[in-house]
């Protein structure tokens, strides 16, 4: 391994773990049947929106939890031949499309409300919204002087 090797695997650790992504996921062997979707993270007015590319995958193959701040969606994405070993016996010129379980991890913000969770699955891709609590308005307390009221 040389020292730029270790530089790049740092960079990725780092750049996981501020998205959320538990390390060992980065770091699965090759042969591993893990991978990770490619998402795109937005806010609006009203809501977060967490939107998941999930090509080829049914929404029966898709689970989402929230854990305090924390939300995962995981899933599972087969390939025609529903098996790893049957992509071995072919003889691949290229081949960038994921298959197996996947998980990603994301550290919600403050603000908020993980009751209001919901999800949409269309045309490949998965949309988790989740609402934002109110802001509380702010109390502006009276300056009074030297001891009148």
């Amino acid at each position: 391994m040389k020292p730029h090797d270790i530089d790049h695997l740092f960079l990725q650790l780092v750049g996981a773990l501020s998205k959320g992504v538990p390390p060992e996921i980065i770091f699965r062997a090759s042969g591993d049947a893990h991978w990770q979707p490619m998402t795109d993270i937005f806010e609006t007015e009203t809501e977060l929106v967490i939107k998941v590319e999930l090509a080829g995958m049914r929404k029966e193959d898709i689970s989402i939890g929230v854990d305090g701040n924390r939300l995962f969606v995981r899933g599972h994405r087969k390939d025609e031949c529903n098996t790893f070993e049957s992509q071995k016996k072919r003889n691949y010129i290229q081949m960038e499309i994921n298959y197996g379980e996947f998980e990603r991890g994301f550290i919600l913000p403050d603000g908020l409300d993980t009751q209001t969770v919901r999800a949409e699955f269309q045309t490949g891709f998965l949309q988790v919204s989740i609402g934002k609590r109110p802001e509380k308005p702010v109390i502006k307390v009276p300056v009074t002087e030297g001891g009148r009221r």
